[in-house]
């Protein structure tokens, strides 16, 4: 179980990367360097607010990007929730699937709500996220980068679009997970939902974050899944986290004022079937060494477990919805 506690949300400011360079190992030192580095980005995003050039027209208002492998038979209830909390559009990278994904995502293709994109690249989730950025760039104002286990949850609104309202001048935001766990289950029920069978959690948000990128903002790299830098006035500027302050250093700032309206509910290993299958089994979109990171998953499983020591059930009020808002009759519900 200790080997996990680095993942926690600590205090007010998380810290979980080590620093090789000893001028910033120093914390008052990398307390000082994260101080001047924040009023200087949120110069920046103040004189693009006054300067800024009208913002792009937009065919969809936030949409997903995400690369898969043999998810068919979780897709469905994905994309409903995500329906369902207000997001509109699709990009899904399909990464040498096997099982019966075309059949699931179909009637969503035919709605216009998905985009299917072939890419058969091993271990390539970053550069299937950029060719993402550059082809649709100019179609949605909000792309996030999540993957089928993970489940945007709003706790201060019922709708993505209106929560990214007060993030409209940002370049990015990012949103801590909350890690869920098996709920002591062997097998997952095929019968129920990802979000109805699994209440058991951390009682902390991970350090972990995935992004909703505003695309009126350009991203500078793609390097880590977690984290994407953008660009402001052409500096390399590190995204904002749902509090508003800037991820950089390996810090992560929360005031104590300040309260979570939005999480991430991951749920990285359902029950311990899905987590040999998922986890164990199946090759990796973005680790190149599939035997080294099923080892390593095999043996963080017992403390993740450990650490699931609360229930939260803020995501069930989605529920009935989710359950209504099937392929026949999403229009009456929307």
């Amino acid at each position: 179980m200790l080997d996990n506690q680095g993942y926690y949300v600590r205090g007010n400011f998380i810290t979980r990367q080590r620093f090789r360079q000893t001028f910033l190992k120093n914390s008052f030192t990398r307390f000082s360097v994260y101080f001047f580095q924040s009023i200087f980005v949120f110069s920046l995003i103040l004189l693009n607010r006054f300067f800024k050039k009208k913002t792009k027209e937009f065919k969809y208002s936030a949409s997903i990007c995400c690369i898969f492998k043999n998810e068919a038979r979780y897709f469905d209830e994905w994309i409903r929730y995500h329906l369902v909390i207000g997001v509109d559009h699709f990009y899904l990278y399909n990464n040498n699937s096997d099982d019966n994904f075309l059949e699931v995502l179909q009637p969503y293709i035919e709605k216009g709500i998905v985009d299917l994109i072939e890419w058969p690249f091993n271990h390539s989730q970053m550069l299937a996220y950029e060719d993402c950025y550059k082809k649709y760039k100019n179609d949605t104002n909000w792309l996030a980068f999540i993957d089928v286990d993970e489940f945007v949850c709003p706790l201060a609104t019922d709708n993505i679009k209106s929560w990214l309202e007060s993030y409209k001048n940002y370049h990015g935001v990012a949103i801590y997970w909350k890690q869920f766990g098996s709920n002591g289950k062997l097998n997952h029920n095929l019968e129920q939902l990802v979000i109805e069978q699994y209440t058991q959690c951390w009682p902390k948000p991970s350090v972990f974050t995935k992004m909703f990128c505003n695309m009126n903002f350009p991203i500078s790299e793609f390097e880590n899944p977690h984290v994407l830098n953008s660009k402001v006035f052409g500096f390399r500027v590190p995204p904002i986290n749902q509090y508003k302050n800037i991820m950089s250093l390996g810090m992560n700032l929360k005031f104590s004022f300040q309260s979570s309206t939005i999480q991430i509910n991951h749920y990285w290993g359902k029950a311990y079937d899905s987590f040999v299958e998922s986890k164990i089994n199946r090759s990796d979109v973005y680790h190149q060494d599939d035997i080294k990171m099923a080892q390593s998953r095999r043996q963080l499983l017992r403390s993740h477990e450990s650490m699931c020591t609360v229930r939260d059930y803020k995501i069930q009020r989605f529920l009935l919805y989710t359950k209504l808002t099937n392929n026949s009759n999403y229009f009456n519900f929307k």
